[in-house]
């Protein structure tokens, strides 16, 4: 069996277009697992923060009399 090139040509296309497409719904998905991920590492992270406890300097301003 011999293929023309341009049955070999078209092939190919089809094969290209296939592919553009599962690739493009690839990235979609890998940046939506970046994106989650990105969520849920702050979320942690925010649990494991310690909360700043402010301190109050108190400033005596009257002179003695």
């Amino acid at each position: 069996m011999v293929l023309e090139n341009a049955e070999v040509l078209q092939n190919l296309k089809v094969q290209l277009e296939d592919l553009t497409k599962q690739l493009d719904t690839i990235t979609v998905t890998r940046t939506k697992l970046l994106g989650a991920i990105d969520v849920l590492e702050q979320i942690e992270e925010s649990k494991n923060e310690v909360p700043e406890t402010g301190t109050v300097e108190v400033v005596d301003n009257t002179e003695d009399e």
